[in-house]
């Protein structure tokens, strides 16, 4: 004896576990995107019906956002980590602002750029920037924007971009973190965005080593270079009010890492200076400031965590320079 099941007998069963399966998959995408709107994990002000305040976001790409909307600040710090160690507090005393440390480590200046323009349209009044124009902005290449991992739909686009991008494990993390501070499981990181990467290499356990500088070629040519991260920083500066106060630091590097006087880098260095000078130019209270400079505290391997990355004795000295430029502009006295 035999016996088969024929296709349309089997079908509807199988139909039915589909159905149910899609139905399942359907039902939980729905209870997570509840979730998000309910929560708003990264606090970008698209969403959130709950009214939890702050995040508890460790990675700054992704933690700016919250800060760049937060009222109480009025001024903003941005760019690499090699602006993290200005502390926003004593600059808050030094000019009676209130800033917020917006910098993000590691990111395209096109991710400055993006929470720049963020803070911009979260904030009636700004009353200034400060920008840490490192080698990074010196580029005279853009690197494909596909290729870079910044989360640019956090700053950029509507409410349906954003809830495109929470289908995520590390969105679901964010959002218990921040149900966990509504119970009072978890703190919100600081307000201000500041943190101390001294905290993971105190004074004597990291420091660059000393060494002579390379030898390089006189360079007698003119540089011709474009510098295209300088025309879009140029071009949302441009849209703020004149009033708002701007001032670029060029920070140090250890000695070994500044251009040799007449080299091409020196040439290149003094080039893309310029170009960034421009910004300011003609506006109140600003002024770019250089402190890629070969000198005693340069050259004290004690003063740095590696060849970019300075430590207190060189930040305090920093926060005084963009003080006393927002008081004066390029008639600063700058002390270094």
């Amino acid at each position: 004896m035999s016996s088969s099941i024929s296709s349309s007998d089997a079908s509807p069963g199988w139909g039915r576990c589909l159905a149910a399966c899609f139905g399942a998959l359907a039902l939980g995408a729905a209870l997570i995107a509840i979730l998000m709107v309910l929560v708003d994990p990264y606090d970008s002000g698209r969403f959130g019906a709950l009214g939890i305040v702050g995040v508890n976001d460790r990675n700054p790409w992704t933690a700016n956002a919250s800060r760049a909307r937060d009222p109480q600040f009025d001024s903003a710090i941005l760019g690499n980590s090699t602006g993290q160690l200005i502390e926003p507090a004593r600059l808050d005393q030094a000019t009676g602002k209130r800033f917020v440390q917006l910098v993000a480590p590691g990111a395209d200046p096109r991710g400055d750029l993006a929470i720049l323009d963020f803070f911009a349209r979260h904030h009636q009044t700004i009353r200034a920037l400060v920008v840490s124009v490192d080698q990074p902005w010196c580029s005279t290449v853009l690197s494909p924007r596909p290729q870079d991992p910044f989360p640019y739909w956090l700053y950029e686009g509507g409410p349906l971009r954003y809830l495109g991008n929470l289908f995520t494990w590390a969105a679901l993390d964010r959002s218990f973190q921040r149900i966990a501070i509504t119970r009072g499981a978890r703190q919100r990181v600081r307000p201000d965005g500041y943190w101390n990467y001294e905290e993971l290499w105190p004074p004597g356990v990291k420091h660059p080593v000393v060494a002579e500088p390379a030898k390089t070629a006189p360079f007698t040519g003119k540089v011709a270079d474009s510098f295209p991260y300088a025309a879009m920083l140029a071009a949302a500066v441009g849209k703020l009010p004149r009033d708002v106060s701007v001032v670029l630091m060029m920070p140090p590097t250890f000695y070994t890492a500044v251009p040799v006087p007449g080299s091409r880098d020196a040439a290149a260095h003094a080039a893309c200076r310029e170009a960034y000078r421009s910004i300011i130019s003609g506006r109140a209270n600003s002024n770019l400031i250089d402190y890629r400079l070969d000198n005693a505290l340069t050259r004290d391997p004690a003063n740095f965590t590696d060849l970019v990355h300075y430590r207190a004795t060189i930040a305090r000295k920093i926060e005084q320079g963009i003080a006393a430029s927002l008081r004066a502009g390029e008639a600063a006295e700058i002390s270094f």
